[in-house]
């Protein structure tokens, strides 16, 4: 029955796990494993478990990973002719806390961490001769200041208007363009870790080629303008197409916007970084710097015209990677909002102000989620069924962060 030394059987360990992993702490986890089991586990004893396996799964991908990083023995297998993937990149925070022998109970030298989060996604989509959608969804126009700019336009004769404002307004009139140009998700896998970038880079490529990532039809990579993220791109996915994230682009451009008091201007950059002008957007603001004596050095975040200095050197550092109507044509997606949600259900498990976990016990919980969010290869309960198990084996030190 290969029940070990905590008299639980495989099956009711996975459910444990999952049940854990899915919610919000394991004192919850325990008072919801008594409702739907009847048995009576402690959050200790649940932390212990899912440390365990989390443990055992982060020892199976470190020896894929290095397997793949220096050996690459294994045959790619069957090519299943992916029609798009896209690696999408982000990251989340935690709090980490000092595990060094004899501090004592409690928390001690607490930090925010980084965790490092991939998507890798495959989609289904179609190319267009033309550009499916060459007007900006208003959900980046912030539409309920747009829906003030049409009362003002109602109340004001047209030559009060900026011709700007005017095409801006006449533009938005246009019917929205048919529902489904967007490519459509089908099956994602996730990658996850405390570790550094080094390490990481090589856990999604490794992650990629068992995916078969590189011999699909169409290839991308979105992520926001983080440094880190282009390296592990240009490293390992050099000819993926490059895609930054036009959420970030519209947010910080509707920030600079308000450093000159102008939402007009942020409304037609938005539009004009959305029809591929982003060179046109970074003269914009490149002159409104000039206009304020505004240099090359960094500003200090208090400063007034801070946001429009960094929107300016975030769209200038990221220019090669705006392509947007071209990348529409290609049925490619232009935002990471799919691994930006994803963050959100890693958060729901690690992220809180009360919560504050050791690093390697982090690292554990970060492949029990990454499990069980996957949508393809080896499963959560595939691992227990091949799971070695010992009546004698005890083999933790210390218990997971509750």
């Amino acid at each position: 029955m290969k029940i070990g030394e905590r008299r639980y059987s495989p099956n009711l360990q996975l459910k444990f796990t999952e049940t854990a992993a899915r919610t919000k702490s394991f004192q919850q986890a325990e008072d919801l494993v008594a409702i739907w089991s009847g048995c009576s586990a402690s959050s200790r004893n649940l932390a212990r478990i899912v440390e365990e396996v989390g443990n055992e799964l982060v020892a199976q991908r470190d020896a894929t990973v290095e397997d793949f990083t220096h050996h690459r023995r294994q045959a790619e297998g069957t090519d299943p002719k992916h029609d798009l993937v896209v690696v999408f990149v982000d990251g989340g925070r935690i709090q980490i806390r000092d595990d060094t022998p004899g501090l004592g109970p409690g928390v001690h030298n607490e930090s925010w961490k980084e965790d490092k989060i991939a998507r890798l996604q495959t989609m289904r989509s179609s190319t267009y001769a033309e550009d499916p959608c060459p007007e900006p969804p208003l959900c980046f126009l912030k539409p309920q200041l747009f829906d003030e700019l049409r009362q003002l336009s109602k109340s004001t004769t047209s030559t009060s208007i900026s011709e700007e404002l005017e095409a801006f307004l006449k533009a938005l009139s246009t019917p929205p363009p048919e529902h489904g140009w967007q490519p459509k998700p089908l099956s994602r896998t996730c990658v996850g870790t405390m570790r550094p970038l080094e390490d990481f880079r090589w856990m999604v490529q490794a992650e990629a080629k068992r995916r078969h990532f590189y011999t699909a039809k169409k290839k991308a990579f979105v992520a926001d303008g983080a440094c880190g993220n282009w390296t592990l791109r240009d490293r390992h996915f050099a000819d993926f197409v490059a895609i930054l994230d036009f959420i970030h682009v519209s947010e910080y451009l509707h920030g600079a916007a308000k450093v000159l008091g102008s939402e007009t201007l942020g409304y037609q950059w938005i539009r004009d970084a959305w029809q591929g002008q982003s060179v046109r957007v970074i003269a914009a603001l490149r002159e409104a710097l000039d206009a304020q004596g505004i240099g090359v050095e960094t500003l200090d975040e208090k400063h007034k015209c801070f946001d429009l200095q960094r929107a300016w050197t975030y769209l200038s550092n990221n220019a090669d990677k705006m392509d947007y109507p071209s990348y529409r044509r290609q049925g490619l997606p232009t935002t990471s909002s799919l691994v930006e949600s994803q963050i959100k259900e890693f958060n729901a498990r690690l992220k809180g102000s009360e919560k504050f976990w050791y690093e390697g016990n982090s690292e554990a919980m970060l492949q029990i989620i990454c499990q069980t969010l996957s949508q393809d290869g080896p499963t959560l309960a595939d691992h227990f069924d091949n799971r070695p198990t010992s009546p004698f084996r005890r083999t933790y030190d210390t218990t997971i962060a509750i």
